[in-house]
């Protein structure tokens, strides 16, 4: 009867390696699947920021042609100080709104990138707690169930496998 003591104790220390060993791995794969989002919303923002330049430039441009059609129509001089500032202020305008929101746009793709970056770290860190965890089970639960075997383990020939206290 004593014996299923030690052998109970080993498949205890099995499970409780088993344990570690699926939730690490479940933990890393969280992780990582958290990355792969934040990857593709990271290229999800590349594109729309180069989609939003695209437009938002294609739109300035008509509207510049629109100011230099108006002008033309009403016969002013295309020269004039007055309708270059206009234009030019114009211009300035949707300029800085483009940088603005292409801007908005790829520091939060960057955002994205950096913070997939920290999740595939974190799920190789999962892994490696893990498996020290695991390497803790065993090495603890081996040194607590040979020190329980009768002329085994350390201290045994003191007192029964005891140390004095």
């Amino acid at each position: 009867m004593q014996a299923a003591g030690p052998a109970l104790s080993i498949a205890a220390i099995g499970l409780k390696a088993a344990g570690d060993y699926s939730s690490s791995r479940g933990v890393a794969a969280g992780d990582t699947v958290k990355a792969e989002e934040l990857d593709r919303a990271a290229q999800y923002g590349d594109l729309k920021a180069t989609q939003t330049n695209a437009q938002m430039t294609r739109n300035l441009s008509i509207t510049l042609g629109n100011i230099d059609a108006v002008r033309a129509a009403a016969r002013t001089d295309p020269t004039s100080p007055t309708g270059a500032a206009v234009r030019d202020y114009t211009e300035y305008t949707g300029e800085e709104q483009k940088n603005i929101k292409v801007s908005s746009i790829m520091a939060q793709a960057t955002q994205d990138e950096a913070d997939a970056a920290y999740m595939r770290t974190a799920a190789s860190r999962a892994l490696l707690a893990g498996d020290l965890a695991i390497a803790g089970d065993i090495a603890g639960g081996l040194g607590g169930a040979v020190g329980g075997l009768p002329g085994g383990g350390a201290g045994s020939g003191v007192g029964g496998g005891k140390v004095a206290a």
